[in-house]
């Protein structure tokens, strides 16, 4: 049942901030879980026909804020969606990335998105179809956002190139599948919320395996914090040229904000003003 009240408790952002994850049941309803994956069903077919079919591709992604998708489109000024991005990131933080994904292969070994540590970030995501732990779900170490953990993790060298066995492991005798972990077990409508810098990984996927993604992004206070926007702004056109994204990250009739919605206009001036919009549409990494 969805509540009226978007507002995450003071026991979820603790267990956000202590665990660096944060998973929300039954946000969305099957209907509108069932609008989601018909847009995704259209929105796919035209994006693979401008792919070239020789191309291999671990996964397929396209932006949300495009006018093929309306409804999923409308889940960026869900209260449901920013209500608890703006509790646990500021009133003033601004969604800067939001895809759509199509996987093609099984494993996603274990790793974390980003490397700038100075800026908070968080990730939502909502996968379309059932998923098990032997069935593509998302798997968490508590905590490995934070150091001594992160960097303990890294030193361990967790994280391996896709089908490479990696050192800890042949040394170890474990697998991927062998780290202890939350193992994030949904259905269509639950979102997970994760801090960026959060270790995860999943195993036992299939082809056209499905999520949705809202990325926000604290808005900086500080020097650091300004440079770490910065640092993310400078990586964004090899982020889109690497996963091979297909159309606008900020399409024009997005951009345009046709509704004046406020909340809109200021997530355009913020990310114009940083540099994200030059980054992801033209590949500019200039900063503002």
């Amino acid at each position: 049942m969805i509540q009226d009240n978007y507002r995450i408790s003071d026991q979820e952002i603790a267990l956000y901030k202590s665990f660096g994850f944060l998973v929300r049941r039954n946000v969305f309803t099957p209907e509108e879980m069932a609008k989601v994956n018909e847009e995704f069903d259209h929105r796919r077919a035209s994006v693979v026909a401008e792919i070239d079919p020789e191309e291999e591709r671990i996964f397929t992604q396209w932006p949300t804020r495009n006018p093929e998708t309306p409804f999923t489109a409308s889940l960026l000024e869900d209260p449901r969606i920013y209500v608890p991005m703006e509790q646990l990131l500021g009133e003033d933080s601004v969604l800067f990335q939001s895809n759509c994904n199509s996987y093609s292969w099984d494993v996603q070994n274990w790793h974390y998105d980003v490397g700038v540590t100075e800026i908070e970030m968080i990730k939502n995501v909502m996968y379309l179809q059932p998923t098990t732990a032997n069935n593509g779900a998302l798997r968490f170490i508590p905590g490995s956002n934070r150091n001594p953990l992160r960097d303990e993790l890294t030193n361990m060298q967790l994280a391996k190139p896709r089908d490479e066995i990696g050192v800890f492991y042949e040394a170890s005798g474990l697998s991927g599948e062998d780290i202890p972990c939350f193992i994030f077990e949904s259905q269509p409508g639950d979102v997970v919320a994760w801090n960026e810098l959060t270790w995860h990984a999943a195993f036992g996927g299939y082809k056209d395996r499905r999520s949705c993604t809202f990325n926000f992004i604290q808005h900086p206070k500080t020097s650091k914090q300004r440079a770490g926007v910065q640092d993310m702004v400078a990586g964004a056109a090899h982020s889109v040229k690497a996963q091979g994204t297909v159309g606008l990250q900020y399409h024009p009739t997005w951009l345009e904000n046709p509704n004046n919605n406020s909340r809109r206009a200021r997530w355009i001036k913020n990310l114009d003003e940083w540099g994200f919009i030059d980054a992801y549409n033209y590949g500019k990494t200039e900063t503002k």
